[in-house]
């Protein structure tokens, strides 16, 4: 049994076998073998060994004309290492004595001769476990006949481990067999714990290697409040597990409960809105069942993984009507594509930057490919006459890039006016507040930007320098950083003062511990994971305004991050008592 802690980011417990995902995303499909099979799998080692011994002797043979002799010599060591009694006697042991599948036994035996030389801590040693990593690949990829696993269709609950997870394979998971998630990077806010968020299920990032340490079959308990993995449990530690688990359930019912019979105000009568963040159209049935108020940010950049590179209008119009059509009336907020060097870079034909955060993502990508946007508008535009429509602009960072997104928006108004395509003429044109030099230049946006949603994600990480994904630096991202609260509070004045409508729709809106702050700076309208809503309209029932007002002038009056995050926890566990709801 092995336990290891990294970064929570989504709560609840799984406990399942590991579906490892490797650069090439292979997948150990079963763990045991019954004894009846043994000989014909042990044959079958044998022949993925042999047809891998081939490759490499080709390999070597074809490098002789056109390298040097050195460059020989290194596939030389690979079939010196396939003739190894590790790989040649105790592989089979294992398939023999423990009735280990093949492709298990490849990956213990390989994770055992690897873990200890990585430990030297030696940087020629280190170069050596890509020789191994490479020979461990090639019998996998002999032994599942050099098929990557099809993540659209697992057969039973797995935790899928990797060292991140890219946009494009999360929008193919069967979100019905993933029990949990965990990887090597990432932060509380990656684009992983966003994903995890959004489908309710336990997630824990920033674990370092955990996608090398763990082999495929492997059972791992993920506890996605404390941020602790356990490899193989033994037996009484995976029935706590169990038993936690079920009081995570219970505890969400119980919140369930009490969210169905709150007020949609505060306890003094103030009324709040609670809208969904939502990464797919589907995911609105789920918001609808939790009690949304409508959508207040779709993030639209799954469309384009879906879809590729260029979806057509059509097939953007298709997703917002559906949307609609399960909204029912209610306001659907787009969010136009927010995306760079860092999400979807290949989809969308973007060169590699040394610093995607700071580079040509989100609306200066927009601006600088028009015809992405002018698609994207078209499709929300003509939409709009289904359902009230919102669209939103990321990462404006000053106006005169809101005042060139302003421009198209009107041209594309005129166009579809122009060919008889009917469209609301009202829908509001706003920007999302996720870069400090709006955030402080905010009275400059008034009188032209329609509302305004703080992406405190992001806008964290501009204003602190601390890359959210990265786990070195992970604890040093602080939603209640002084700077930053005074920034989200900066906005929210101005644009209460100005009437224009306001909501924070980044991971801390969706925080319970962060709502009662947000509603002391005058905050009504919050937008959050669908999962976290029960939660926080039970929260905001329970406290009024002037307690809201009054906690939140004690915050701001501390200096420190920690010091105002104790303050917050206090006055959750306060309206949310732990006798009540457990944990």
């Amino acid at each position: 049994m092995e336990i290891k802690n990294g970064i929570p980011v989504s709560p609840g417990v799984a406990i399942a076998p590991a579906l490892v995902l490797d650069s090439e995303s292979f997948r150990i499909p079963r763990r045991f073998i019954r004894k009846d099979e043994v000989d014909t799998e042990l044959k079958r080692f044998e022949l993925a060994r042999a047809k891998a011994l081939g490759e490499i002797s080709d390999i070597r043979d074809s490098v002789h004309s056109v390298a040097k002799e050195e460059v020989g010599l290194i596939f030389d060591a690979h079939m010196r290492m396939l003739e190894d009694p590790l790989i040649t006697k105790e592989i089979p042991e294992k398939i023999k004595t423990k009735r280990y599948t093949p492709e298990y036994a490849v990956s213990r035996v390989f994770k055992k001769i690897i873990k200890p030389i990585k430990e030297i801590n030696d940087a020629y040693f280190i170069q050596r476990v890509n020789d191994f990593y490479d020979i461990q690949k090639r019998l996998l990829r002999n032994l599942l006949g050099q098929r990557a696993h099809d993540l659209t269709a697992l057969d039973r609950k797995v935790v899928v481990v990797a060292h991140d997870l890219t946009p494009s394979q999360t929008a193919t998971l069967d979100k019905k067999m993933v029990a949990g998630f965990i990887t090597d990077v990432g932060g509380a806010t990656s684009h992983t714990a966003i994903l995890a968020n959004a489908l309710g299920i336990p997630a824990v990032v920033g674990l370092g290697t955990i996608s090398s340490d763990i082999s495929g079959g492997d059972v791992v308990i993920v506890d996605g409040k404390s941020g602790r993995v356990i490899v193989n449990p033994d037996d009484a530690t995976r029935e706590k597990y169990e038993v936690r688990g079920q009081g995570y359930i219970d505890r969400e019912k119980r919140m369930f409960e009490a969210a169905s019979k709150a007020l949609r105000t505060t306890k003094d009568g103030e009324k709040v809105n609670l809208y969904a963040n939502i990464e797919w159209d589907d995911e609105i049935e789920l918001a609808n069942r939790l009690g949304a108020d409508g959508v207040g940010l779709f993030r639209t950049e799954f469309i384009y993984s879906k879809f590729g590179a260029h979806p057509t209008e059509e097939q953007h119009y298709d997703v917002y009507k559906r949307a609609h059509a399960m909204l029912d009336g209610r306001t659907l907020t787009l969010r136009t594509m927010d995306f760079g060097a860092d999400k979807f870079a290949s989809e969308v034909g973007l060169e590699r930057e040394e610093n995607p955060f700071l580079g040509c993502r989100s609306i200066r990508l927009s601006l600088r490919e028009p015809h992405l946007l002018i698609t994207q508008m078209r499709a929300a535009l003509r939409a709009s006459v289904l359902g009230p429509t919102r669209l939103m602009l990321p990462m404006v960072g000053s106006i005169e890039e809101f005042r060139a997104a302003r421009v198209i928006f009107e041209n594309v108004k005129t166009d579809l006016k122009r060919e008889g395509i009917p469209f609301a003429p009202d829908v509001p044109l706003g920007m999302m507040v996720e870069v400090p030099s709006a955030a402080l230049t905010i009275d400059s946006f008034i009188k032209e930007c329609e509302f305004f949603s703080i992406g405190t994600n992001d806008l964290v990480q501009y204003t602190l320098a601390v890359d959210r994904n990265n786990q070195y630096v992970a604890n040093l991202f602080k939603h209640t950083s002084p700077a930053v609260l005074r920034l989200v509070k900066l906005v929210i004045d101005t644009a209460v003062k100005n009437n224009r409508p306001v909501s924070v729709c980044g991971e801390m809106a969706g925080e319970a511990r962060f709502a009662v702050i947000l509603l002391g700076f005058g905050l009504r309208d919050f937008s959050v994971g669908p999962t976290a809503l029960p939660e926080l309209r039970t929260l905001l029932s329970r406290v009024t305004v002037a307690e809201a007002v009054e906690l939140a002038g004690k915050a701001m009056a501390l200096d420190a991050a920690d010091e105002i995050t104790d303050l917050l926890d206090a006055e959750v566990e306060r309206l949310l008592p732990s006798e009540e709801f457990g944990e």
